[in-house]
């Protein structure tokens, strides 16, 4: 074959070989809030039972580990979680039911259960179990329909809170606060899934963020595979946690015995 016509084929192939860019579409504004609410809804995480690995990182003010572990949730039902900071050896194991938080802690042979009102008081943010279970799958925190919502366009996201933009900017410029709190949402345009939800209280100066990354989809609805959480009040918190081998709607086991030679802490 002549040189120059196989150098042309040669390049040809390497051109038509090339992986095409994909330009995401652009947005002039967000749609109405009602609308917005209605996509947001509309994309929640719905499942039965879940089950995964997981790994990650916590920090507060006295302490900062890593560790990796399982999860496994029963919908509307309760949230089991097994830590294992390595070798296999589990450290602790955590049960949260619709009332209160149960906690197994397999290094100093103690069991404690803690009701969510006293939870919420320790780590100063309101606390029950479906808002754990929210958070933990990414659907957002609130109801929606005791207070009016606001939506616009930054960034090329969408955003949904309960701060208009009037009232953002004027108590930007004042110290005087005359709401208690606001929440508000950051929407992916191509598949409505929430990017961060934060939940603000103005008067007890406390703060709860969540962001959520590398989404894969299961049953056509994307889960975020990365969650990052802080937690922002007279004690600060950040938990950092990662999902892999998910598994959903499979009867799931979730043992939760306590030794009888274990300290109760009261």
């Amino acid at each position: 074959m002549n040189k120059s016509i196989f150098f042309a084929l040669t390049i040809l192939l390497l051109a038509s070989c090339r992986s095409t860019k994909v330009v995401e579409p652009t947005f002039s504004k967000a749609p109405k809030s009602d609308l917005l609410i209605e996509s947001v809804k509309s994309a929640h995480f719905d499942f039965n039972s879940m089950s995964a690995k997981i790994s990650g990182s916590y920090q507060d003010a006295d302490q900062k580990f890593s560790f990796k572990g399982n999860v496994k949730i029963k919908k509307d039902s309760l949230i089991w979680v097994s830590i294992s900071p390595g070798l296999g050896i589990e450290l602790g194991r955590v049960l949260f039911d619709l009332d209160s938080m149960h906690f197994i802690n397999r290094y100093e042979k103690t069991y404690q259960k803690r009701a969510y009102a006293e939870l919420s008081e320790k780590i100063q943010s309101p606390v029950t179990y479906h808002r754990i279970q929210d958070l933990l799958i990414g659907n957002s925190l609130v109801k929606y329909h005791s207070r009016k919502y606001f939506s616009a366009l930054i960034d090329q996201s969408f955003v949904l809170s309960s701060l208009s933009p009037r009232q953002t900017k004027k108590w930007s410029r004042s110290k005087k606060i005359s709401v208690r709190d606001a929440y508000t949402l950051s929407i992916s345009p191509l598949n409505s899934k929430i990017k961060t939800q934060e939940y603000r209280d103005f008067k007890q100066a406390r703060l709860l963020h969540a962001t959520y990354d590398h989404f894969e989809s299961f049953n056509e609805i994307p889960l975020a595979k990365s969650i990052v959480l802080k937690i922002d009040a007279e004690k600060k918190v950040n938990l950092k946690l990662n999902y892999s081998k998910v598994i959903l709607n499979t009867q799931i086991k979730t043992p939760f015995k306590v030794p009888d030679s274990y300290e109760t802490i009261h």
